[in-house]
């Protein structure tokens, strides 16, 4: 199972992709498919999957567009291995059929049980069972519904047969809560267990249409699920703003990129008043001003460090183009050299 950007994943997955929350080697992904896939090969983990680009498992090809990947794991007894913090390029939605998993989610940690599904938003940074997975059979299906940002719109394949009601409604259950971990059912579980003999049975030629039927009613016993669950939807949650506060919070992950006013306005799909606006709303602060604040105040905890790296080093990994320059903004913001602060940290 790969949700890993620096791999394209099809069509739907080659839009251009924004730094903080779809570019390749960001804060939000990572190569956390490596473990799983070798403890397949050791043979400690069955892994099925159909998959679309440099995601493991059958590819896909044209069929089913909008799936990145579906597919489940079989860990056979407690391993040390787990899906590192990542983001996704769709929806996941995935059900635990047996054993039980660590989950975080945006730093709030969950535990997974059988019978339990998860749903994680594109923007949403989690790790699942890492470093531990105990014995468990994970099916997921990662859809990309063509949105990164919670204020854009979501779009399902043409192969999905919601109503126009059903599709509104599942829109909002995704966007405007976050809630990750949700209780089951016999039909989702039902559903979900559809699953695997087609993948492990058939083709991608041969299962294409019993894969379509099963994911659809995947869908719709996620729809009555989760409307039986969903807390009172918030439409903030899915605005510019809860965007522009989800760029600003991971914006300290990323400090050493040449950010302008009008790259961070992009990255969250805004124009640079608008985003201006929101960034002063929501820190006092305009975006240059901020993100000044961000870089100094990163640099004093490294040079507090036990061995701290050189000040010209300091400088460029907290997006300075010159120690001089950097030097300076310091003293005016702390009140004393770079130099002082990790001398002071030595003693």
């Amino acid at each position: 199972m790969n949700e890993i950007t620096q791999f394209p994943g099809g069509p739907s997955c080659e839009k251009r992709r924004p730094s903080v929350f779809r570019q390749p080697d960001s804060m939000m992904y990572a190569d956390n498919c490596r473990e799983l896939q070798a403890a397949a090969r050791r043979g400690e983990c069955d892994l099925h999957a159909w998959t679309r680009g440099s995601y493991p498992g059958t590819g896909l090809g044209d069929r089913l567009p909008g799936i990145c990947t579906v597919g489940f794991w079989d860990a056979r007894h407690s391993q040390n291995w787990g899906l590192a913090r990542h983001c996704n390029e769709g929806f996941k939605i995935a059900w635990l059929a047996r054993g039980q998993l660590d989950l975080v989610v945006d730093d709030t940690q969950h535990e997974l049980r059988q019978g339990q599904f998860i749903v994680i938003r594109p923007w949403q940074q989690h790790a699942i069972g890492a470093p531990h997975v105990g014995a468990s059979r994970l099916i997921w299906i990662l859809l990309d519904a063509g949105l990164r940002r919670p204020s854009e719109h979501w779009h399902w394949p043409d192969w999905m047969v919601f109503s126009q009601t059903e599709a509104q409604a599942l829109g909002q259950l995704l966007t405007q809560n976050m809630r990750p971990v949700w209780d089951g059912n016999s039909d989702l579980a039902r559903g979900f267990d559809a699953l695997p003999p087609i993948l492990t049975s058939r083709s991608p030629e041969e299962g294409e249409s019993r894969l379509k039927l099963a994911i659809n009613a995947v869908m719709l016993s996620l729809i009555e699920r989760m409307a039986a669950q969903a807390p009172e939807p918030d439409p903030q949650l899915s605005t510019s703003q809860h965007t522009v506060a989800i760029f600003l919070r991971r914006l300290p992950d990323a400090l050493a990129e040449d950010w302008t006013l009008d790259a961070m306005a992009e990255e969250c799909g805004l124009s640079r008043t608008r985003f201006a606006d929101l960034c002063r709303q929501l820190t006092n602060r305009t975006p240059r001003q901020f993100l000044q604040h961000l870089r100094l105040e990163h640099a004093r905890g490294l040079l507090s460090g036990a061995q701290p790296a050189s000040i010209t080093d300091i400088a460029f990994a907290c997006g300075f183009n010159s120690s001089q320059y950097f030097s300076n903004a310091y003293r005016k913001h702390f009140g004393e050299a770079p130099r002082n602060t990790g001398q002071a940290a030595a003693l």
